[in-house]
């Protein structure tokens, strides 16, 4: 049975010019596509063009070249987009990193959960956007009385917590997670982690995964891209790539996986990506769903299995 396709990325370029000559390549020619239903986990070290790649599917950035496709609904092309609106910005939503800049500081908790619902005309199951906001907030982990305190009241990680919550109001089906769970402590990393997969399995929700913990990535995603300055170098069943790694980067960043074992972790050699073997290339399936950015000229051979 063949998979439907939910988001499909065709050759997606984003720069940001600093100045008229100075210009980063923040995301590279990278094409990708997402499964209805999964969670696709996207890794690589900061500034490897994950979360420009991540807003620029959510039309925060319009890319400086490709094409994403939403249903079959090119998002780049504003015509198209505006024929779509309601839809796209009500079944897509995303959960920032940095949980302080994306919620209101003027506006009590029970507001902010509830604002999504009311700019778009929706009718709560619950009853009203209170109700809403008290059910959202068991589901992340947080009792109703922190519905009338301020973000500013709150921790880190309990502000995390409502913009999760406030994702989750819309029941959207497509959820982009920026390092969702990077200020949490390790007890409710694990039960966000275990509400993702939970919506995954339940809910059918689907979700793009970027992180930098690649034991939560190996847990919770499906499939695992890697990026590097900008390009995505492999894309594998996660299984598949933390078993089989076949990119040079990819072996590094997987060597660098701490070994929960001290004399093990004293032996280990870690992995060294030697970066003249970087360059321009094309993404070649080395074996059945995994494919590695293969050079154009020299470097990084790769042989199929």
């Amino acid at each position: 049975m063949n998979k439907e396709v939910l988001v499909d990325v065709k050759h997606l370029s984003h720069q940001f010019h600093l100045t008229k000559k100075a210009v980063i390549r923040a995301v590279d020619d990278v094409s990708f596509q997402i499964y209805q239903g999964e969670i696709l986990g996207l890794v690589g070290e900061s500034g490897s063009g994950k979360s420009t790649a991540a807003r620029c599917l959510m039309n925060i950035y319009h890319p400086s070249a490709g094409e994403i496709r939403y249903r079959g609904i090119n998002i780049c092309n504003k015509k198209e987009f505006k024929a779509n609106k309601k839809m796209l910005q009500t079944r897509r939503q995303m959960i920032f990193q940095d949980s302080s800049s994306s919620l209101n500081q003027r506006m009590k908790v029970a507001e902010i959960i509830g604002e999504p619902m009311k700019i778009h005309h929706m009718i709560s199951k619950r009853g009203n956007y209170r109700e809403e906001a008290r059910f959202q907030m068991k589901y992340v982990g947080l009792d109703e009385s922190f519905l009338d305190r301020y973000p500013s009241e709150l921790s880190g990680g309990q502000r995390q917590r409502i913009a999760i919550a406030r994702a989750l109001s819309m029941e959207p089906e497509f959820l982009v997670a920026d390092e969702p769970v990077a200020s949490l402590d390790v007890s409710i990393q694990a039960q966000v982690i275990n509400l993702f997969r939970h919506l995954q399995e339940e809910h059918g929700f689907t979700f793009l995964f970027i992180a930098h913990d690649l034991a939560m990535v190996e847990y919770l995603c499906d499939r695992v891209g890697v990026m590097y300055h900008g390009k995505l170098v492999e894309l594998a069943p996660t299984g598949e790539l933390f078993a089989n790694p076949r990119h040079g980067y990819t072996k590094t960043l997987l060597s660098a996986i701490p070994i929960p074992d001290p004399v093990r972790e004293r032996a280990r050699k870690l992995s060294v990506y030697d970066e003249s073997d970087f360059g321009d290339g094309e993404m070649e399936e080395v074996s059945p769903g995994h494919f590695v950015l293969v050079p154009h000229e020299g470097g990084n051979k790769i042989e199929k299995a």
